[in-house]
């Protein structure tokens, strides 16, 4: 009996180096609180989607690009000691390595200002791609765009339309699957908040469908996710957990996801499955580094 193959990902996306800084509450405008920790993570949302895939057990190939500086080799090396293939990740000798400036406070809840960098410089050189695009909105959208519209071969193309980004909603009729939480929805809807109710929920994100096979993944933070097509819409609930830090919980969720679709598990059981991994990474410090493997999901969550 022939062994089943690993999932194959291309994540398109940022690499940063996040610089988080913890504190009792968030700051009012103008005033100056004291922190208590400040750590340096390895970050940006292609990044840790990347790892994410990679600790779900797929293989996993990541499209970006650093700076030719200490923290564009230390990025590199950490995705690289993760299993990710790198070679398409390009050195920028004109920008730095792209940063994020992380607030959390003792809740868990953050607040993040990133600067490009040499984000803004990515270039997708890599021609054709195989297995699941996954791609998301730190980089310039003309280069995401390009990425998403090679769907000669990948069975499966997916958009985490984060952060809101001006415009973009024309790229989502070149992906399968947009993913966004529920103040991205509302931003791309163009209203101030979304009703909690689930069926006017599922009414909004509805109109953001360009094609007839498309679905749309709202995440909820502590109360799951609701995946919506044209004919209907299933919640899933989140497993609950010790909130430390939801840093990087979105992207963690997405990569399982790739990582799972890609090894053809159903959509109900992948983000079963990606709910889980990302209830683990809430329960640690950090981004890229609270991401666990597949292992420890299954150990702890063994049905």
């Amino acid at each position: 009996m022939e062994a089943e193959r690993p999932a194959s990902v291309t994540v398109l996306g940022s690499i940063n180096m996040d610089v988080v800084v913890r504190t009792k509450r968030f700051p009012k405008p103008g005033e100056t609180i004291l922190a208590s920790t400040v750590e340096r993570h390895g970050g940006g949302k292609g990044a840790n989607q990347a790892l994410a895939a990679a600790r779900a057990g797929a293989n996993v190939r990541l499209v970006g690009s650093i700076g030719n500086d200490s923290e564009g080799r230390i990025l590199l090396s950490m995705l690289q000691e993760s299993g990710v293939d790198c070679a398409h990740v390009r050195v920028d000798t004109d920008l730095p390595t792209g940063s994020a400036y992380v607030l959390v406070n003792e809740a868990g809840e953050n607040q993040i200002i990133v600067a490009a960098g040499a984000n803004e410089n990515a270039i997708d050189e890599a021609g054709e791609h195989e297995g699941v695009l996954l791609a998301q909105l730190e980089l310039p959208l003309h280069v995401v765009s390009s990425f998403l519209a090679r769907r000669h071969h990948p069975p499966l193309t997916i958009l985490n339309a984060a952060p809101y980004r001006e415009g973009a909603t024309r790229l989502f009729e070149l992906v399968d699957l947009v993913v966004i939480n529920e103040t991205e929805l509302a931003a791309y809807c163009g209203v101030s908040e979304i009703p909690a109710d689930e069926d006017a929920l599922a009414a909004h994100a509805r109109g953001l469908l360009g094609r007839e096979e498309q679905q749309i993944i709202v995440t909820r933070g502590a109360r799951g996710s609701v995946a919506i097509s044209r004919d209907g819409f299933f919640l899933t609930a989140a497993p609950s957990i010790n909130v430390v830090d939801t840093t990087g919980a979105g992207d963690c969720f997405c990569g399982y996801l790739a990582a799972e679709l890609g090894a053809r598990r159903g959509l109900a059981s992948a983000i079963k499955t990606a709910h889980r991994a990302a209830a683990l990474s809430v329960g640690a410090k950090g981004a890229s580094s609270a991401i666990p493997t597949m292992s420890e999901v299954a150990r702890l969550f063994a049905d």
